[in-house]
């Protein structure tokens, strides 16, 4: 089916068109340019966008597809995975109203699954990759280590030394892994915020250089990318002397670490949306240590950006009450806010997130041959970038989601 798209403007990643007029063929964008340059395709849609700005649909390069309610304790253990499963399919929806038309599942047992069933068009979503279930050492980054040790152990997320870790890797791909997730750092075992530490300056590392490694290799040796949750200097390092290829979180770095980064190549995911929204909802005494995270954030992202760290935008949001899936554009808004200019925002949500994703040759620019992902909003976004909050049009795969109102 062709459709043509008519609006005030496009930002398509590598320059901006106004005003603008995307030919969709199918799943794909056949052309964009300025308004009259060519005909109209026979038998072609046409929608007219009137003032608003076209741009690539957006990335969160790092979410958690677990279809929970954190406000239920007890839901990680007793809801039934198919519900769970049902609620993941309910929050993709969302996730698309709000412009999010692909997404990387940072780990959990369900993200293969909707991946496959995104891919193949059971039901609709976003474009996902997905890590499956973490790989994590005993007493590691997500340790539930106030639950029994053999309810955790029944998570299978548990890998201690090269071998455990090199079958734990064998077994992400055979349940269809598109990338493996490593814990890297984790806080002192009395923290409240564990995984992340209630100081960002009072971190250890979970695994040893071998370790590291290992899961490096055997991941790669099959053609799958490492992600690293890494806070603080020395995780990162670590992380960076074994090859990983994207650094989740990553703050608490020095400038020559940052420099390492950049030399690297590898993909810097800061994550700054989820300590902003439990700093807003948890309580005085929690909210705390996300305000020193915050800082920790905010002073590492100007480091990057000094040494030129490649940047993908992703909101490390998991579900209702504190991080509901869905508002992920703040993460540009965050980025703006720490000193990011209005441009490297948006591509880091959506050239730097394709990328992280391993999906820049299909998805995050608006060009001919690529995948028709398109969303408007009310205005130029690289003038305003909070207007990516504001979607009211979206494309996904050349089908119309949601139409302008």
């Amino acid at each position: 089916m062709a459709i043509m798209l008519r609006a005030a403007g496009a930002w398509t990643g590598e320059g901006v068109v106004a005003p603008a007029e995307i030919h969709v063929d199918g799943a794909r964008i056949a052309w964009i340019g300025r308004q009259g340059e060519r005909p109209v395709p026979d038998g072609a849609t046409v929608i007219e966008l009137g003032a608003h700005w076209l741009l690539p649909g957006l990335v969160d390069a790092h979410l958690h597809l677990w279809g929970l309610d954190l406000s239920e304790p007890s839901a990680l253990w007793s809801w039934t995975p198919a519900y769970r499963a049902a609620r993941a399919v309910s929050d993709l929806g969302a996730l698309l109203d709000a412009g999010i038309t692909a997404v990387r599942c940072c780990g959990g047992p369900l993200g293969p699954s909707l991946a496959r069933a995104v891919r193949e068009g059971v039901v609709p979503g976003p474009h996902i990759v997905a890590a499956g279930e973490f790989v994590c050492s005993r007493a590691g980054t997500w340790d539930p280590a106030a639950w029994p040790l053999e309810w955790a152990e029944r998570t299978g997320m548990f890998a201690d030394g090269p071998d455990e870790i090199r079958r734990r890797v064998r077994e992400r791909l055979r349940q269809g892994a598109d990338f493996i997730k490593i814990g890297g750092s984790v806080g002192e075992h009395t923290d409240v915020l564990r995984p992340w530490g209630n100081d960002p300056a009072r971190l250890r590392l979970s695994y040893g250089d071998d370790e590291v490694a290992a899961a490096v290799a055997e991941a790669h040796r099959n053609g799958l990318r490492v992600a690293t949750h890494a806070i603080g200097d020395a995780a990162v390092r670590q992380a960076l002397e074994a090859g990983v290829d994207t650094i989740e979180h990553g703050h608490g770095v020095t400038e020559d670490t940052a420099k390492r980064l950049a030399d690297s190549g590898a993909w810097l995911v800061p994550t700054l949306s989820l300590p902003a929204l439990r700093i807003e909802r948890a309580p005085p005494a929690i909210a705390e240590g996300w305000k020193r995270h915050r800082e920790v954030q905010r002073r590492s992202l100007q480091i990057a950006l000094r040494q030129g760290v490649r940047i993908a935008a992703g909101t490390d949001f998991v579900g209702p009450p504190f991080t509901p899936l869905g508002p992920s554009a703040m993460e540009l808004e965050l980025l703006v806010e720490a000193g990011m200019t209005p441009e490297q925002a948006l591509h880091a949500g959506t050239i730097g997130g394709a990328a992280a994703m391993g999906m820049a040759d299909r998805i995050g620019r608006l060009a001919p041959g690529l995948e028709a992902d398109v969303i408007a909003v009310p205005g130029d976004p690289a003038r305003d970038i909070a207007l990516v909050r504001r979607v009211g049009f979206v494309m996904r795969g050349g089908a119309v989601w949601k139409p302008l109102a």
